[in-house]
């Protein structure tokens, strides 16, 4: 995990970037490995194949899991400020989730000094919703006095699906100079996908519903990256990169929306809920970077980058969107310093832009619970953010590392979900009551400022200790809302405990803590825990395991509260958690070992942002 990028990876991400460095070797043969996991709330499947014969080396795989169907109570209690309306929400939620991907991927050495590697692959994810939620809603006058009090059902339904086609080539060739390199790489990912939802309210004691709605949400999201690497070696200790990267963005929508007639009985097509758009992204961005010594004192890693996006945007239902383009100019800066006993420390700065993504500018209206409506912002900002850190690592002869960072972070703006209020709120020809929708907004700013500490300590001969705790301070300034501005503690906290009962026989627990947030309200904390052990045969030919997760808890129960100007709700979830499996793997094939050739190739990936 880099958390502070230099200036040859995108920008995009303010949680950083997970770098995966490959070593080659000239390993011949063909082996493979069948990994399988049976539970009783998940399931997992996994074959892997590769084979290499002189300079042709080739793999393919194939994956699938499954989360079986569960059932979450949760429910909220919410009351509007002056108290003017009241809603009490029971439901319960069935959800069942599966994925599965497969791929193909060829290297093929030219030379000693060229390589090419191509990949292909598809993956798909889908996940369906259903539920009864029990609803009372209660209004009142200036006086407080009950005015009406309303019993209903709402059965609901929703559903995603994507399936996702994705490609890549790269070419890599080495020059007769010591470190001098070029890269050209090629990757692009074509994906469709459907969300769709339904839901009708009854009266209690009424078989005909009162009111309904269902949407269909077709869609396709296709991007495309072109990247232009090379490196040149200036000195033994000056070195230098630049490069050129275009991505292209198209993703395109559709919603067509059906309204229920509460006298008719028919469902009719609503036009002005109905839309389509195509939205379309640009980014063009080159970067140059340098590493040196500094006062033969510091190793230096220092560099720009300049990244320029172009949006557009057509929505049927909103003529007068506009999405501006953004220009952004980004440092980084690396320096580090190397002392006696294998310590290390370094200070690093590196700016940050997320683009908000599709899901979050599509205007696309979730009316799957009409009193807790969702919906996209066209009108979002990028988030921009700038991190400094200082951080100090040392490790052990003995084994075992310590590190522990110390860091600030600005995003401004910065882009959270926000929900609002309304007595009435109208849709298309529809028009809902007593209503919040939550949507993504653009505040002024968040800033953290905390602590990271982490290491690995080998203890007792058989043991090892793995801690990382994160504590932090958040500073945030919300100009939608008054008081503006927000003060909070986080923390956030996981524990793992190996232990080698033998050669071949291990066992294992793992421990996450997470503060909940405080925004609009304070968010649910959330916890896990799991126990492992793991058996290995045949020279650890075959493997098998037993795993536990909150063997002792059967739910989650995540207590929460929403809070604005205008109301207060409180709220409860019991997520399903607890879940007993067995894990067996086949290792397979034969393979001849030669002198291995190191080389690295860099693989880099968005960290999902820390929102919490």
């Amino acid at each position: 995990m880099i958390t502070s990028p230099s200036a040859k990876y995108d920008a995009s991400g303010t949680g950083g970037i997970i770098n995966i460095i490959l070593k080659k070797s000239k390993i011949e043969g063909f082996n493979g490995n069948i990994n399988l996991a049976v539970g009783t709330r998940l399931e997992n499947g996994s074959l892997n194949l590769a084979y290499k014969k002189g300079n042709i080396a080739l793999n393919t795989y194939f994956s699938g899991n499954a989360q079986l169907t569960s059932s979450t109570p949760n429910g909220s209690d919410r009351i509007t400020t002056p108290l003017t309306n009241r809603l009490i929400q029971d439901n319960i939620s069935d959800v069942y989730r599966n994925g599965y991907k497969s791929g193909l991927g060829l290297e093929w050495n030219i030379s000693k000094s060229e390589t090419i590697s191509a990949s292909f692959g598809f993956n798909h994810f889908g996940t369906n919703n259903s539920g009864i939620s029990h609803q009372q809603s209660m209004s009142y006058n200036t006086s407080g006095i009950l005015l009406s009090n309303f019993l209903s059902d709402r059965l609901s339904g929703s559903k995603f699906n994507v399936l996702d086609f994705e490609s890549s080539a790269t070419y890599k060739k080495k020059f007769k100079k010591e470190g001098r390199e070029l890269e050209l790489a090629y990757n692009a990912t074509y994906g469709n996908n459907t969300s769709s939802y339904k839901q009708e309210q009854f009266y209690i004691g009424n078989s005909k519903p009162y009111g309904g709605s269902n949407s269909s949400n077709p869609g396709k999201e296709n991007e495309i990256n072109f990247e232009l690497n090379y490196v040149e070696p200036l000195s033994e200790k000056v070195l230098i990169e630049t490069g050129l990267r275009t991505t292209l963005i198209d993703i395109i929508s559709a919603a067509d929306v059906y309204t229920l007639n509460g006298t008719t009985g028919n469902y009719a097509k609503d036009q002005q809920q109905s839309y389509s758009s195509d939205f379309k992204r640009t980014i063009l961005a080159g970067y140059f970077s340098m590493d040196f010594p500094l006062f033969n004192y510091f190793n230096v890693k220092a560099g720009a980058r300049y990244e320029y996006t172009i949006n557009t945007a057509y929505y049927s239902n909103s003529s007068n969107v506009y999405i501006p383009d953004y220009k952004n100019f980004i440092p980084s800066f690396i320096m580090a310093h190397n002392f006696e006993n294998q310590q290390t420390i370094k200070f690093a700065y590196s700016y940050r832009i997320e683009r908000p993504e599709f899901r979050d500018l599509n205007p696309f209206v979730n009316l799957s619970d009409p009193h807790n409506i969702s919906m996209g912002n066209p009108n979002l900002e990028p988030e921009i953010g700038n991190k400094f850190e200082l951080n100090y690592s040392k490790s052990f002869e003995a084994g075992g590392n310590i590190n522990i960072t110390a860091f600030y972070q600005r995003n401004s703006p910065d882009i959270k979900p926000y929900i609002t209020y309304y007595p009435t709120y109208k849709i298309g020809d529809s028009i809902y009551t007593d209503v919040t929708v939550t949507t993504r907004a653009t505040i002024a700013s968040e800033v953290r400022a905390g602590v990271n500490i982490s290491g690995s300590i080998p203890f007792a001969k058989k043991f090892t200790l793995r801690p990382n705790l994160q504590m932090y301070n958040r500073h945030l300034n919300n100009i939608n809302t008054t008081p503006a501005i927000t003060n909070a503690f986080g923390l956030r906290a996981n524990i793992n405990l190996s232990y080698q009962i033998s050669k071949d026989f291990a066992g294992e627990f793992f421990g996450n803590y997470n503060l909940g947030m405080r925004w609009q309200g304070k968010q649910a904390s959330t916890y896990s825990y799991t126990f492992a052990v793991r058996k290995q045969f045949n020279n650890n030919k075959y493997s098998l395991g037993l795993i536990a997760v909150n063997p002792f808890n059967k739910y989650i129960n995540q207590y929460s509260q929403q809070e604005t100007q205008d109301f207060i709700s409180n709220n409860y979830r019991f997520s399903p958690y607890r879940s007993f499996g067995v894990t067996f793997t086949y290792k397979f094939g034969k393979l001849k070992f030669k002198p291995k050739e190191k080389e690295g190739e860099n693989f880099n990936y968005s960290a999902p942002e820390n929102t919490n």
